[in-house]
């Protein structure tokens, strides 16, 4: 054998070793939502109540709590019997974002709390970064992922706030959310195993789907686009749902445009047992009385309350 054919062969050996090794080499795994809405669980609540009231037997407590995800204070309601015995349920309600409608802030599911404290559950129903139509216009898609991931952290601090409630049983706490309100909460679920049970009221699959109608930066164009799609996928719902351990309930509305059939029904297979879907003949507001009734019977089952007086 020649040197010339030695030296080719010793280079073809070294690059197959080379390949070899690299074949071998772990990869790091994805990271899954528990790991990207990791925040400072010790951190102080820094609750600051501002206004009490009291009316028919319920309790509405006007409150701020700190952000642990470096947002300003959160501005949140809670709601609690005015007076009670023995444990009570919790459910962490969050809204939708409809600029149009007067309900597309923390008050949107005020009355339902109030309904459900009647029965022996404490409520708290937080502000989010969509509740301001000014603050989620001005956003910029280049902060979405990071946004998207403060926000999650804060929905986790609001469970923190929701537990830390006197009398607040850990084994019987709830999550109601719609539109935005809906993918976030699947995200939570994914990433917090306090959540037991979660109602997602007209969700969608993935968080592009809505954050692609714009911005204030416009929005991702060419190379951008699927390198945007690609950084919030382990976010999206329907990633984030195959980690839950929660029963869960989907309400979709046959009439809403902002919300596919196909799409929801991915959605719906996406998750683990326990679950159920319900849809209706319903635009995205979701405000046929027959949707409140079904979900407000869904987790008095899932959370043990008591019937209605």
């Amino acid at each position: 054998m020649t040197r010339c054919r030695q030296f080719l062969l010793a280079l073809l050996l070294a690059g197959l070793r080379l390949n070899m090794a690299g074949a071998q080499t772990p990869q790091p795994p994805a990271k899954i939502p528990a790991q990207l809405l990791a925040y400072n669980a010790a951190a102080p609540l820094g609750v600051t109540r501002l206004s009490r009231q009291r009316e028919g037997g319920v309790v509405v407590e006007d409150i701020r709590f700190a952000s642990v995800a470096g947002n300003p204070p959160i501005a949140a309601y809670v709601v609690r019997p005015d007076t009670s015995a023995g444990p009570l349920a919790g459910v962490l309600f969050v809204h939708w974002f409809e600029p149009s409608s007067p309900t597309s802030n923390r008050t949107q599911f005020l009355d339902e709390a109030r309904a459900l404290a009647r029965r022996g559950t404490v409520a708290v129903l937080v502000s989010t970064f969509w509740s301001d139509t000014v603050r989620y216009r001005s956003r910029r898609w280049q902060d979405d992922y990071r946004n998207t991931i403060r926000q999650g952290q804060d929905l986790r601090r609001a469970l923190d706030v929701l537990l830390a409630q006197p009398q607040v049983d850990a084994k019987r706490i709830g999550y109601v959310g719609h539109d935005y309100g809906a993918m976030f909460g699947a995200l939570v679920a994914g990433a917090d195993p306090r959540i037991k049970a979660g109602v997602f009221i007209a969700g969608t699959a993935r968080f592009a789907d809505w954050y692609l109608f714009g911005s204030a930066s416009g929005r991702p164009t060419g190379a951008a686009l699927p390198a945007f799609k690609s950084q919030l996928a382990p976010l999206d719902p329907i990633q984030a749902l195959k980690h839950t351990k929660a029963a869960l309930f989907f309400q979709f509305g046959e009439l809403d445009g902002y919300t596919p059939r196909p799409d929801f029904l991915a959605l719906y297979q996406a998750a683990p047992s326990p679950k159920r879907i319900a849809t209706y003949p319903a635009r995205h507001a979701m405000a046929l009385p027959i949707i409140r009734y079904d979900r407000t019977d869904w987790l008095a089952e899932q959370l043990g309350l008591p019937a209605p007086r």
